[in-house]
C-alpha cells in the first residue's frame, strides 16, 4: 500500500486524472473481500485518484499478496482525532432539523457512534480534496458515508452486496433512506437489483444499477485440465452458514458410501469451523475431507488449478443472509474449472446451468452428491464445462471491463457537478 507521501508524489508526476474518490469500508483490507480490493486497483488503473478510508483497523490476519499493488493511501478513521461532544451534538441537531426527524427518528437514523465517525471522515474528505464518496456495503460504511455526505455536501454512492440488504437485522426504512440519498447505487446482481427496486419504488429504483463483481483474468488464467487431480473437489469461502459447507460435507459422506473416488479440500476460516470438524469426524471423513484454513488469493488460484470441480452449495442463513454473487465461482470459471452450486440469489446469473456447471436446490445433499459425481465421472464433460466457463468469465466478469462501468458512474457524477 502506498504511503500518503508516495501518493502525493504520483500526483506530482501527473499520474492522477478526474475526480478524487474516497472508497469507504467498515474494515479494509479483509481477506474475504477481495472484490473490494480488486475494484479499487482497477479504478486506479483507469486514472481515478482514490483515497481508501477504513472506519476501523483490520484484525491481524493473513493478507493477500496483491494488496502490495494498491497505490492509494489508506486512512483509518477511528484513529483520527475524535470530534468534541459539542460538535457531535451540533451535527445531530442540525441534521435532525434538515430532515425533519423526530427525536426518536434521530436516534434511528443518526446513531451517535456513526455521527462521530462521520465527522472524522468529513475532516479527512476536506483535507484530501475528495469530490465523491463511494461506500462498499450499505450497512455501517454506507450509513457513515451518508451522514458524512450530508455534513460536507460531497455526493456519495453505495455498492450493495448481500448481508447489508438481506440480513434480518436490516432496517428497511433506514436502508431506503441511505439509498435514496445516494447519487447512485451499484449492486452486484440482477437478483439484488430487483430486490432494491421493489424497496425503493419505480422512481427512486432507477438510481440502482447492476455491475457484476469482476475477476482478474490475468491472475486467474485458464489452466489445462490435465493439471487437475482426479476426484479433487474444492470448496472456498468463509466457514459460515450461508456458504453451505455442512451440506457439502454431507454430500461427501454420500459419495463415500457410494464408493466414489474423491478427495475434498475446504479453504477458509470462520465461526462454523468447529461444527464442521465435528461433522467430518462423526462421518469418519477425516481421510477424505480436509479443512485447510484461510490462504492468500494466490494460493487459492493454485488450488483451483489442481481441482476437478469447485463446489459452493450456498443456502439462505437462518438470519436471512444469502450470498449475492460469490466471487469464488467467477474465479473457478476463469481457471476453466466446472462449478457446482445452488439455485439461489444471483448464482444462476453466474452459472449457465448444464453448460459451465450444475446447480441444485439449496440444502439438498443427495442431489449435490449426484451433481458432483456426474462431473467427477465424466472428464470430457468437465473439460468442456471448464472451457465454456472461461469464455463466460471473459464475457461477463472481466474485472477491468466491469470496473470501467463504475468509473463511468464516477465520471458522470463529476460532469454533473461541473455543470451545476
Amino acid at each position: 500500500m502506498a504511503t500518503e507521501a508516495e501518493s502525493a508524489a504520483g500526483a506530482a508526476r501527473g499520474e492522477d486524472s478526474g475526480a478524487c474518490v474516497a472508497y469507504v469500508m467498515k474494515v479494509f483490507p479483509r481477506l474475504s473481500e477481495t472484490f473490494v480490493l480488486n475494484e479499487i486497483r482497477a479504478v486506479e488503473r483507469l486514472g481515478t485518484r482514490v483515497v481508501v478510508c477504513s472506519l476501523h483497523r483490520p484484525p491481524e490476519e493473513l493478507r493477500h499478496g496483491v494488496l502490495s499493488e494498491l497505490t492509494s493511501p489508506v486512512h483509518y478513521i477511528e484513529d483520527c482525532e475524535p470530534p468534541s461532544d459539542e460538535d457531535v451534538l451540533a451535527a445531530l441537531q442540525g441534521l435532525q432539523r434538515r430532515f425533519g426527524w423526530t427525536r426518536e427518528e434521530r436516534k434511528k437514523f443518526l446513531p451517535r457512534k456513526y455521527v462521530r465517525l462521520a465527522l472524522s471522515l468529513r475532516s479527512l474528505l476536506d483535507a484530501s480534496g475528495v469530490e465523491h464518496v463511494h461506500a462498499h456495503f450499505a450497512s455501517r460504511a454506507g450509513h457513515v458515508s451518508a451522514i458524512a455526505a450530508a455534513l460536507s455536501g460531497v455526493p456519495y454512492s453505495i455498492t450493495a452486496h448481500a448481508k447489508d440488504i438481506y440480513h434480518d437485522d436490516v432496517d428497511r426504512e433506514v436502508l431506503a433512506w441511505k439509498l435514496r440519498s445516494a447519487r447512485f447505487v451499484v449492486t452486484v446482481s440482477d437478483y439484488n437489483l430487483r430486490h432494491l427496486r421493489r424497496l425503493l419504488g419505480p422512481q427512486d429504483g432507477a438510481r440502482v444499477r447492476r455491475v457484476y463483481n469482476g475477476v482478474d483474468l490475468s491472475r486467474f488464467d485458464a489452466v489445462p485440465f490435465d493439471r487437475a487431480r482426479p476426484g479433487r473437489i474444492l470448496g472456498v469461502g468463509r466457514l459460515v452458514e450461508k456458504k453451505g459447507f455442512a451440506v457439502l460435507v454431507d454430500a461427501c459422506r454420500i459419495l463415500r458410501d457410494r464408493g466414489v473416488a474423491f478427495s475434498c479440500e475446504i479453504i477458509g476460516g470462520g465461526a462454523e469451523e468447529a461444527g464442521l470438524r465435528k461433522q467430518i469426524e462423526s462421518a469418519r471423513l477425516g481421510s477424505r475431507v480436509v479443512l485447510t484454513g484461510a490462504v492468500e488469493t494466490e494460493q487459492v488460484a493454485e488450488r483451483m488449478a489442481l481441482a476437478s470441480v469447485l463446489a459452493l452449495p450456498c443456502v439462505e442463513g437462518r438470519d436471512g443472509n444469502v450470498d449475492a454473487l460469490p466471487t469464488v465461482l467467477l474465479e473457478a470459471m476463469a481457471r476453466a474449472r466446472p462449478v457446482v452450486s445452488t439455485r439461489l440469489s444471483g448464482i444462476p446469473e453466474i452459472v449457465d446451468e448444464g453448460v459451465t456447471g450444475l446447480l441444485v436446490e439449496p440444502g439438498d445433499a443427495a442431489t449435490l452428491a449426484d451433481a458432483l459425481q456426474s462431473v467427477l465421472e465424466d472428464r470430457a464433460r468437465a473439460v468442456q464445462m471448464g472451457l465454456f466457463g472461461r469464455e463466460r468469465a471473459e464475457r461477463l466478469f472481466d474485472l477491468d471491463r466491469n470496473a470501467c462501468e463504475v468509473g463511468r458512474f464516477f465520471r458522470e457524477n463529476d460532469e454533473r457537478r461541473g455543470g451545476q
